[in-house]
């Protein structure tokens, strides 16, 4: 065999070998038609115990960074109450900070995202112009569950509007 192609053979085996792991990875946790069971049981027979700690970890907004996020496969980030992407910050400076660390969590090996979380226990207080609530225990003075529950929606659309998917509220005070 010439060496020409004992090369092209080699680059062949290569290719195909890049493709089976390309495969391996994917597996069945990717697809949404598989059971939940089976799906979770292939993901954590894909993970190595950093990415298992890592999804078991929330860390702080301040703390958070791209890298952060990708070096050490977090699983959550928090604001908690005063923790924002700038003072003052927008709407869309929510919505961009959250996508950008979605973004680097989804670029990690297995692409897995990251859940936003935030305190929102008075109203989505951390962003401009969001309405303000009463704190819990004020609200339940008010002995009225229907205007709980408004408050309740309220506070939901207005975090969901800044993507963030995850509100610590309410509480019971």
């Amino acid at each position: 065999m010439s060496r020409k192609s004992v090369s092209l053979v080699g680059l062949v085996l290569l290719c195909c070998h890049a493709s089976l792991t390309e495969q391996r990875l994917q597996g069945i946790f990717k697809d949404p038609k598989e059971p939940i069971d089976e799906r979770v049981k292939d993901l954590l027979g894909k993970m190595n115990l950093e990415e298992k700690v890592g999804q078991m970890t929330q860390i702080e907004r301040k703390n958070a960074s791209a890298e952060v996020l990708k070096s050490y496969f977090i699983g959550s980030v928090l604001s908690g109450g005063g923790s924002t992407p700038k003072v003052n910050a927008t709407v869309k400076e929510w919505v961009d900070m959250v996508n950008g660390m979605q973004q680097a969590s989804l670029s990690t090996r297995l692409g897995i995202p990251m859940i936003y979380g935030i305190d929102a226990v008075h109203g989505h207080n951390n962003v401009m112009n969001a309405t303000i609530f009463p704190r819990n225990v004020g609200l339940g003075v008010t002995r009225d569950p229907q205007l709980l529950k408004e408050i309740g929606a309220a506070t939901a659309l207005e975090v969901r509007a800044t993507g963030i998917p995850y509100a610590f509220a309410p509480c019971i005070a």
